[in-house]
Order: structure tokens, then C-alpha cells, then sequence
């Protein structure tokens, strides 16, 4: 009789699944006759010691809270871009009533007008008209609010004007992360 796996076809199906199963089992524990001189270690049926146990609970409260964090900061952004659109829908709106407004009467209606953004609660902005071109009016809207503990733009007291100490880059206007600048021409 031919001997070895490659002859299984001559043997029943009991005895070949037997020979199989040993066979597997044997080459699992590293005593198939393929793993010669190549002996699996027996894995350890302890646990996981609390030193491994404890780092794994750092690593994982570490990134928690890195994530929470980020999460934080998304809302943040969130609402700072909410603020700032709702701060340029006013502005633009503004503008748009500047521009139906009668050339001569933009300067005197508008020039150092303060006002408040009705969605944002701590708000304040103020309209600048340049008259320096008879022909041509610079108008500049600057709108700041109060995000959180900050205050978005130069008017660090919310009262639409410039204070001692506000004008950061001394342009002699209120700047702000919304603020729209136009042209109106005499028509």
C-alpha cells in the first residue's frame, strides 16, 4: 500500500479525515511532519498584566480627548462663521440701501452711522463715507461682535467707535474680519 497523504484516495473517508485532522493539529503545535526542527511556542493562557492594562487606558483617553477637543474647536469655527455671515448679509444690506439713497444725501445720512446686528447679540458696526472725490464716494461698513471671551475686530468695547489703544494698524477706521468696501458714483 502507497503511504503518505498523496495516497488518501485508497483509504475510507473516516480514516482519511482522521489522518487530515492529525495531521493539522500536528503541524499547529509544530510537529507536522513540514515544520521539522521549527517548534511553535505555546501561547500563554494568562491575561493581560494591569501595567499593559493601564497604558492602553492612557492611549485611549489621550485620543478621547483629542478628539473632544477638535470637536470643540469645530463648534467654535462654527459659530464664528455663522456670526461673520450674518454680519455681511447686514453689511450688505446696508449697502444696497446706501446705493438707493440720493448722491447728495449719502454723506450726511450715513457718514459715522452706528448700528447693531439684530442676530448677534453683542454686536456693533459703522459706516464710513469718504468724500475726499466729489465724483466718487468710498463707503466702508465694518461690523465687530463678541465671540466667546473675544471680540472680532478692532472696537474691543463695542460702542462703534474708535477708542485710545483700538485702531491697531492706524488707518484711523474701525477694522473687522467683515468689512465691505464699495464705490458709490454721482449719477
Amino acid at each position: 500500500m502507497l503511504s503518505g497523504i498523496g495516497s488518501a484516495f485508497f483509504y475510507p473517508k473516516k480514516i482519511v479525515l482522521s489522518l487530515f485532522l492529525r495531521y493539522t493539529l500536528n503541524r499547529a503545535e509544530g510537529r507536522g511532519c513540514l515544520a521539522k526542527g521549527l517548534r511553535m511556542e505555546k501561547r500563554s493562557k494568562q491575561g493581560f498584566v494591569l501595567v499593559e492594562v493601564l497604558l492602553a487606558a492612557a492611549i485611549l483617553a489621550f485620543a478621547v480627548c483629542g478628539l473632544l477637543l477638535m470637536y470643540v474647536a469645530g463648534l467654535d469655527l462654527i459659530r464664528t462663521s455663522k456670526n461673520a455671515s450674518i454680519a455681511t448679509g447686514a453689511a450688505q444690506g446696508l449697502i444696497e440701501e446706501i446705493r438707493n439713497t440720493p448722491f447728495p444725501d449719502i454723506a450726511t445720512n450715513y457718514n459715522g452711522l452706528k448700528f447693531t446686528v439684530n442676530n448677534i447679540p453683542s454686536s456693533s458696526g459703522i459706516v464710513y463715507v469718504d468724500e475726499t472725490d466729489p465724483e466718487f464716494l468710498l463707503v466702508t461698513i465694518s461690523v465687530c461682535w463678541l465671540q466667546g471671551d473675544k471680540v472680532v475686530g478692532e472696537d474691543t468695547n463695542l460702542n462703534g467707535e474708535l477708542d485710545a489703544g483700538e485702531d491697531t494698524n492706524g488707518n484711523l477706521i474701525i477694522d473687522s474680519t467683515v468689512e465691505l468696501v464699495t464705490q458709490v458714483a454721482n449719477r
